[in-house]
């Protein structure tokens, strides 16, 4: 199918699909995969979406955490519905750290042994630190993101600092298993004069800024290809 060809495709029926649907047809080829994680493609069907009345918003409070309908752009308040935790704590408790196709990656606040990977609408869950000692994850040091690689194994990616270092780490769900990379050289990466965030994903690079606490000059951003699993710093005004 020629290039031109398959755009068209893409942009008037695939961008109708659902997005884990979408998720799925990136593993179909290359072609695929470029197209489907294009900007103008992430657009069309961000706009199509816009009016799926399938589509859901979920709120926390102190003492609830309620799944909504979303349509036509407003909520439905008719339509919630409370659902639980699965892990037994105060709901003040948790942080949202990232999301992907609805699977949200948390933490509990006092419990760094804790990084939770939760479906809301199936109530399913892992604590991605069973296996590992303590303090794997800290909310002041570390940052994390979330992605879908080529094989459509989603994957998360912790940057702890430790010790004036930092460690790189991915966590593949079809595994189960972490596994250490290869950080950039050189520069002072792990100084807790950096403030991280957590990455953000856009046409398979997850960017991780990091703003300097006193001097805005010496910001930069972490970049990593979740393809190739390398990282590149940028300046911000690159972004």
């Amino acid at each position: 199918m020629q290039r031109l060809e398959f755009e068209m495709f893409a942009n008037e029926i695939l961008s109708r699909l659902p997005t884990k649907y979408v998720a799925r047809l990136r593993c179909v080829s290359k072609q695929w995969r470029y197209e489907l994680s294009s900007h103008l493609f992430a657009i069309i069907h961000y706009r199509r979406m816009a009016n799926n009345p399938y589509r859901k918003v979920i709120k926390f409070t102190n003492s609830s955490i309620d799944i909504h309908n979303l349509i036509g752009g407003k909520l439905d308040i008719s339509s919630g519905k409370s659902i639980s935790f699965p892990v037994d704590t105060h709901l003040s408790n948790l942080i949202i750290l990232a999301s992907h196709y609805g699977i949200l990656l948390m933490c509990i606040q006092w419990r760094p042994n804790e990084l939770i990977l939760w479906n809301p609408t199936t109530n399913k869950f892992l604590n991605l630190c069973d296996k590992k000692p303590k303090k794997i994850f800290d909310l002041r040091e570390d940052a994390v993101g979330i992605y879908m690689d080529s094989s459509n194994d989603l994957k998360i990616l912790l940057l702890q600092r430790r010790n004036d270092v930092v460690i790189p780490r991915v966590y593949s769900r079809n595994t189960r298993e972490w596994k250490t990379l290869t950080f950039l050289k050189g520069a002072d990466y792990a100084s807790t004069l950096y403030w991280w965030s957590s990455g953000t994903l856009c046409n398979n690079i997850l960017y991780f800024p990091s703003p300097h606490y006193w001097t805005p000059a010496k910001s930069y951003t972490i970049a990593f290809d979740v393809e190739s699993e390398t990282f590149s710093k940028r300046p911000l005004k690159q972004l």
